[in-house]
């Protein structure tokens, strides 16, 4: 005749209840990853769009000045993302690479050039990532 005791069962109990803890932290686990990428992203995306509405704003300046002339150009930045982290973590953490593309053309109108300026940079994983912004810009004339 077979004995049963008060405890049978209860290691079948204990082994999925295990399992249930493991999946749940396994979610956050992925979730909190996901959000640290997200972030990243959301970093490197507003750096990215501050370059080109800074380099936007150096080119209307060179065409108030008279000097703005047609071309193109590339140029490399590196942005730190946060002074406070400078020197206690790897560069990778503290600051990003870009490059710049800026091409000026002669539009139609007299004194008129369309400025296209794109940002482009690499996240950790190796994805390539640009964003593209153009402005008009009209050379004005001085005053004597």
């Amino acid at each position: 005749m077979t004995r049963w005791s008060d405890a049978s069962g209860f290691f079948l109990l204990e082994t999925m209840g295990v399992a249930a803890v493991l999946i749940v932290m396994a979610g956050a686990l992925m979730l909190f990853r996901q959000g640290v990428l997200m972030e990243e992203q959301t970093r490197f995306e507003a750096a990215a769009t501050c370059l080109a509405e800074s380099e936007l704003a150096y080119i209307e300046y060179r065409a108030t000045a008279g000097t703005l002339t047609e071309g193109a150009s590339e140029r490399r930045e590196y942005v730190v993302f946060s002074p406070a982290a400078i020197g206690s973590a790897t560069e990778d953490e503290t600051g990003g690479d870009f490059l710049l593309r800026t091409d000026i053309q002669r539009m139609e109108q007299e004194g008129t050039y369309l400025a296209a300026v794109t940002v482009a940079w690499q996240t950790r994983g190796g994805r390539q990532h640009k964003q593209s912004y153009q402005r008009r810009v009209g050379v004005y004339e001085r005053e004597p």
